[in-house]
């Protein structure tokens, strides 16, 4: 129930007119990042996770400006199988705590709107 629950309020945020960058908090390891997957598996027909924890060269992405453009060409050369289609792609910043400069980004990409970003930490 728990599950579903998140599970319908993320889904309500998604088909919203206008929503901005959602960030997640809670607990550690109670399944933020699970159902936030299984989310986008569902509902876009793409998308990608960035594990600011566990890979920490995907920082250097946020280095610099952040023009959403120079942001999405880094990602696909860093995810191969990565496919950006606007208003079809969602972004999951995990561990966004451990990135200052990725949190700092969701003004810019709220601002350009192409593509849905959902944060946990």
């Amino acid at each position: 129930m728990f599950k579903r629950k998140n599970y319908d309020q993320i889904l309500k945020w998604k088909n919203s007119e206008f929503h901005r960058p959602l960030i997640i908090s809670g607990l550690r390891q109670i399944g933020k990042t699970t159902i936030i997957e299984e989310f986008a598996k569902n509902n876009y027909e793409s998308f990608v996770k960035l594990d600011f924890r566990k890979n920490k060269s995907l920082k250097e992405i946020f280095n610099g400006d952040f023009d959403i453009d120079n942001i999405i060409f880094s990602l696909s050369l860093k995810f191969k199988n990565f496919k950006a289609i606007s208003n079809k792609t969602l972004l999951i910043f995990d561990e966004l705590q451990d990135c200052p400069n990725a949190r700092s980004s969701l003004k810019y990409f709220n601002e350009d709107g192409r593509f849905d970003v959902i944060c946990t930490g």
